[in-house]
């Protein structure tokens, strides 16, 4: 048996600056018309984005810091289905806006890890980091700015409403 299954496995840096983690369908992502429910969508792009950079609010062992780093907004583009089975999905993140407070993550889910896979979705969230004791928006060190300009890349194209 698999030890590694249902885990998050490493990220992998690719060429672009964007971060890939490849990742599993669950049963339990699958809803009644089987395909991918949009809030295990969701979770996709957190495990994703906690994958790539795991120090935000927490430290190395888990431990909450002093400052929380909290979703203020998501826009997601659905494209195409993804449905339950065995082969592993792409979720791509990268960074194209970094403010003194805020951060901006973009997201591409990939069917499959195959060069020239569709895109089944394509998403943006805005983060705000605030001081975990006041509530009010803390600005970003020198090295959390580091670890974000890692990861560059172009504001996604999401569809106007």
């Amino acid at each position: 048996m698999d030890e590694t299954a249902g885990a998050v496995p490493p990220p992998v840096e690719v060429p672009s600056g964007r971060g890939r983690v490849v990742m599993q369908v669950r049963w339990s992502d699958v809803d009644l018309f089987g395909h991918v429910n949009n809030a295990a969508f969701l979770r996709f792009l957190d495990d994703a984005r906690f994958t790539l950079f795991p120090r935000m609010g927490v430290d190395e062992l888990g431990v909450t810091t002093a400052s929380l780093l909290v979703v203020v907004k998501h826009e997601i583009d659905y494209l195409a289905p993804l449905r339950f089975r065995q082969a592993p999905v792409v979720v791509e993140v990268w960074v194209p806006r970094l403010g003194r407070s805020s951060v901006d993550f973009a997201y591409e889910v990939l069917d499959g890890e195959a060069p020239g896979a569709v895109v089944a979705l394509r998403a943006r969230s805005r983060m705000v980091q605030l001081d975990r004791a006041t509530h009010t928006p803390r600005a970003f060190t020198d090295e959390e700015r580091t670890t974000f300009a890692a990861c560059p890349g172009p504001t996604p194209e999401l569809r106007p409403w």
